[in-house]
């Protein structure tokens, strides 16, 4: 009885590991089918990343063209805002110029004037003289 006794624990534990099996199996299935799901997703990451990664080096690019840009910008706004001042300092000085011209002017004006009534003055002085002359 003794040899049937450990047959029946021989079969139970036969059936036991058999039961652990097929659960192992089962495992290494879910396993192996996770892992070639991870590894599918692992693909689509990286070619995903890859995509970013020309992208952030396309904007890279284009951020870097752009700075030139407003660089060449800033040093033309800067020449121009000095050919600005400089036309400024220009028309400043014009006009004193015409300021001070207009003065002359001004000037000559009120000489001729004094000129004329001199001319007038000499021109009665004369006639004065020339009626006194002939009488």
């Amino acid at each position: 009885m003794a040899n049937i006794h450990m047959l029946n624990e021989i079969n139970n534990e036969a059936s036991l590991l058999e039961n652990q099996l097929a659960c192992v199996k089962h495992d290494l299935d879910i396993a192996l089918s996770s892992g070639i799901q991870l590894g599918t997703r692992n693909s689509l990451l990286i070619k995903n990343n890859e995509s970013f990664s020309e992208r952030v080096c396309q904007l890279e690019d284009e951020v870097r063209v752009l700075k030139n840009k407003i660089n060449q910008k800033e040093i033309s706004l800067a020449s121009a805002k000095s050919k600005i001042a400089t036309k400024l300092e220009e028309i400043h000085a014009l006009h004193s110029r015409v300021e001070e011209l207009e003065q002359d002017v001004s000037l000559a004006e009120k000489r001729l004037l004094k000129m004329d009534s001199f001319k007038h003055k000499s021109e009665l002085e004369y006639i004065k003289l020339s009626d006194e002359k002939l009488v």
